[in-house]
């Protein structure tokens, strides 16, 4: 039978308390007061004292809670004091009244006892340091742990997850796509199924559609260690001669100057710059939101008005978008190509 010892013993190694040979902590990090450590007060503790000399206070740790007032165990108010220093016979830098506790006046004699009981606290951390060591941390986790064996596997075994995107997904033939892998894991291969009976193996390809029609893409994925993932995105791809794709330009009002902000023109003594936007979106359009990047936005009077004008405030880089409400309720955005630098 293993006698189970304590860590205020002499001899204390890291692990004893829990048994286990491998403990990350030592005897330097857990609390030193020794159980029910006690004294009394060798002379009087005024309502305003700083210090409390006391007859021994060799067996308290060097700083901590200590406890005046009636003996352990019997009734009667008492005051938690923290002290953060101490000799032999002084408790000094104290905090009064500690933990909401009543502040009080004490007299020679009164009973000062340790408020911490240490080996409680220094049993269950000793304990929960070696379970964290076996057992290991949700990242970092050390090598032979529980947590990074799991990982391992994870790793080696488990099928890795593919995602993608594609831009544009709709347009007129021929429509070129231009495919964003975002697949996460040790990928070594990958496998796209264009849906039109055409295939490649680049991270990120680029495929051209020729004719009209609905397509369904695929992506496989395999690891270094042969595990496989699939997504499958349904009729993503639409190419059609109704899908025309959004178009919008900008041009300066007056191009022979420079594009000026108007606290930028209040500054300098000229004319702010004004920027006209144009529309080339085909469809039975009913509505247009042009959104200038700035904070201001503005509504066309008429699904005629493919045109509008904006003056910038402040000078800064913008990126204007507009969108278009079609006759079926459908709703399309499209942002300038390069964006817009304002002086």
């Amino acid at each position: 039978m293993t006698t189970r010892v304590s860590s205020l013993d002499q001899g204390y190694e890291s692990g004893d308390l829990s048994l286990f040979p491998d403990v990350t902590d030592d005897k330097d990090n857990l609390y030193e007061a020794a159980n029910n450590a006690e004294t009394t007060l060798k002379q009087g503790l005024p309502y305003t004292g700083t210090n409390i000399i006391v007859e021994d206070a060799s067996n308290f740790p060097s700083k901590g809670l200590i406890r005046l007032g009636p003996e352990p165990g019997n009734p009667g108010n008492a005051e938690l004091i923290y002290y953060d220093s101490r000799t032999n016979s002084v408790f000094k830098d104290l905090i009064r009244g500690f933990a909401q506790s009543t502040r009080y006046r004490w007299s020679a004699g009164t009973s000062a006892s340790a408020a911490v009981m240490a080996e409680h606290h220094n049993a269950v951390k000793d304990a929960l340091l070696n379970i964290q060591t076996k057992v290991g941390v949700s990242e970092n986790a050390a090598a032979g742990s529980l947590s990074k064996q799991v990982h391992d596997l994870e790793i080696e075994y488990l099928s890795p997850k593919p995602q993608f995107r594609a831009f544009p997904t709709k347009g007129v033939p021929p429509l070129t796509v231009s495919f964003q892998n975002f697949s996460s894991g040790h990928v070594i291969r990958y496998l796209w199924d264009f849906g039109d009976g055409s295939q490649s193996v680049e991270r990120n390809p680029e495929h051209t559609y020729q004719t009209e029609g609905l397509y369904t893409v695929k992506l496989n994925v395999i690891t270094s260690t042969g595990g496989q993932g699939v997504v499958t995105k349904s009729n993503y791809i639409r190419v059609s001669e109704d899908n025309n794709i959004p178009f919008i330009y900008v041009v300066q009002e007056n191009s022979t100057v420079p594009a000026y902000s108007t606290e930028t023109a209040q500054t300098l003594g000229a004319n702010a710059a004004t920027f006209i936007f144009m529309d080339q979106t085909d469809g039975d359009i009913i509505q247009r939101y042009w959104i200038f990047g700035d904070g201001e936005s503005e509504i066309a009077d008429s699904p005629n008005d493919h045109s509008t004008t904006h003056v910038y405030e402040s000078p800064g880089e913008y990126n204007p978008s507009l969108i278009v409400v079609l006759s079926d309720e459908k709703l399309t955005r499209v942002f300038l190509n390069d964006g817009l630098v304002v002086l």
